[in-house]
């Protein structure tokens, strides 16, 4: 069983000739190495289209004793943000074909890991190279988790309109990957029937396959949790902001109305309030009261709990 990252046309051919069972990963390759490929391995026209234009849903095409299942794992783009990755799985008896765009590090870590523990059969490959992809949802989506955790303890302390707008952007990528993933779970399962039907496959490994199908219920409620925390945490934020500002004009506006009444030039105030101590008692004095005053009862009322605390 062997493990190939690049086209090599003459071990391919010889591996075929001896029946011998591989893994060919190919990242980012062009549309005439995919034909070139396709047709030494005999996949089905159709599949090789399906395979040289990216940008599909996750499904599930059978083309006689060969299978093209489209399935995502999930990277970081440069932001840190989830990022599904497209991988085009090419299962027979035969071979395993994968064709992505992006680099998917979970096939590195499954190499290493057929390295130094090699695949018992055919089907256990095939498993471990699935179960690569699922890893990688959950890995990130672990990362979010504590991102998520982060801001929500941002909002309450010190919010910010560039946090919300981080939090926006999160939340936008979580759907994103939330309809992949929904649309993902319902075609594993007619993935798995139809896996184990190959020839050289049987249902020993269903039990495996059923973990890999928890482990994606398990991404879509993670997906769920934080994007329900992620607008909990916006609607907080834009709370935070009119309390606030509420606050402000609370405040300001009391001390508005001394201000303008003071300054209306009745013929008494011209000639009572012209003394340093008139302006700083009754001028200053008077707005440092005022805005003590509503300041204690914002606090008694309920509308102000003073500073927070970390």
């Amino acid at each position: 069983m062997q493990m190939l990252t690049s086209v090599d046309l003459p071990e391919i051919g010889e591996l075929r000739a001896r029946q011998e069972f591989f893994w060919l990963d190919l990242d980012d390759p062009d549309r005439g190495t995919v034909g070139l490929v396709g047709e030494m391995l005999g996949l089905h026209r159709l599949a090789i289209e399906d395979t040289q234009e990216f940008g599909q849903r996750p499904k599930l095409d059978t083309y006689g004793d060969q299978l093209l299942l489209v399935y995502f794992g999930v990277g970081e783009d440069p932001e840190g943000l989830p990022e599904p990755v497209e991988v085009h799985m090419h299962i027979s008896g035969r071979f395993v074909l994968t064709v992505h765009r992006e680099r998917c590090r979970q096939f590195d870590r499954a190499r290493e890991l057929l390295d130094r523990q090699p695949a018992e059969s055919e089907q256990t490959l095939v498993y471990r190279v699935i179960d690569s992809l699922t890893d990688s949802i959950l890995d990130v989506l672990d990362r979010v988790a504590v991102r998520v955790e982060e801001h929500e303890s941002e909002v309450f302390n010190r919010p910010r309109a560039r946090d919300r707008d981080r939090m926006a952007v999160l939340r936008r990528a979580l759907g994103v990957l939330r309809r992949v993933l929904v649309v993902q779970r319902q075609v594993f399962d007619r993935a798995v029937e139809r896996i184990i039907e190959l020839p050289g496959f049987d249902e020993r490994l269903v039990t495996y396959y059923r973990d890999i199908g928890d482990h994606l219920w398990r991404a879509i409620d993670d997906v769920e949790t934080a994007r329900d925390s992620l607008q909990g945490m916006l609607d907080t934020y834009t709370n935070e902001v009119q309390e606030r500002l509420t606050i402000v004009a609370t405040i300001f506006l009391p001390l508005t109305v001394i201000t303008s009444f003071f300054g209306m030039n009745f013929n008494w105030l011209v000639k009572h309030i012209g003394s340093t101590w008139t302006f700083w008692g009754l001028g200053v004095g008077g707005l440092v009261v005022s805005g003590l005053g509503i300041y204690l009862w914002l606090i008694r009322s309920g509308l102000y709990h003073g500073p927070r605390r970390r």
